[in-house]
């Protein structure tokens, strides 16, 4: 639930979709929540910067496919920038994997959109409070796709940055791909969320990634998961 301040203070997001009407139903569910509020839409990834100045989003939902510039070329374009909100793509089930190129390139999640609501609400928030957003059923997805075209280079790579990590680390980096959250994680685990987020933290570190949707790649292309 949205604290007061929360609420006073709403999370500002900006729609990226050339599909208006998809554009519109996601608008629509996140006016729902008193804590998100929808500053901006665009049609285009070319539009995005001018609204990124204008409007300051925190967080920018981002269709992975779009004539001319996609999501992931916004993803890229924007990647380092001071003042880039964090970038949450949307996708159909049926995407041929994309996403997987955004988020290499800087998302720190996806959304399938016909994902349930209340999942698409939680992602948002998720993601300003500074955590990757992505459900389990996107994060099945995820998995299928790193999995449907693997690389013996890249599954020994993910090998070898398995054997870096302790018994917990190891743990816990096979079930974050599930889509669980630090909470869910404590609770299967029986330990402090905060023994979660130390943990996951120290894996991103000894990996060299950024957040942890690039965390569960790594783990889908080993193929333990």
């Amino acid at each position: 639930m949205p604290t007061p301040d929360q609420e006073s203070n709403p999370i500002r997001i900006l729609v990226v979709d050339d599909d208006a009407l998809a554009a519109a139903g996601i608008t629509a569910l996140l006016s729902t929540a008193d804590d998100l509020s929808v500053v901006g839409h665009c049609l285009d990834g070319i539009q995005v910067a001018h609204a990124i100045r204008s409007l300051a989003p925190d967080v920018m939902l981002c269709d992975v496919r779009m004539p001319g510039m996609g999501g992931v070329d916004v993803v890229r374009s924007l990647h380092g920038q001071a003042g880039a909100p964090r970038i949450l793509m949307m996708t159909a089930f049926d995407e041929d994997g994309q996403v997987l190129d955004a988020v290499a390139a800087g998302a720190v999640g996806f959304l399938l959109k016909d994902e349930d609501p209340h999942r698409i609400i939680e992602a948002v928030r998720d993601v300003a409070a500074g955590d990757a957003g992505y459900s389990p059923r996107a994060a099945r997805q995820l998995t299928q796709w790193v999995q449907d075209s693997p690389t013996a280079d890249a599954r020994r790579d993910a090998l070898e940055k398995l054997g870096l990590l302790t018994d917990r680390e190891h743990d816990f980096a096979l079930a974050l791909v599930t889509g669980a959250s630090d909470a869910e994680l404590a609770a299967q685990f029986f330990v402090a969320e905060t023994t979660v987020k130390s943990a996951l933290s120290a894996i991103k570190t000894k990996w060299g990634i950024r957040n942890r949707t690039q965390l569960a790649v790594v783990v889908a292309r080993s193929g333990l998961a």
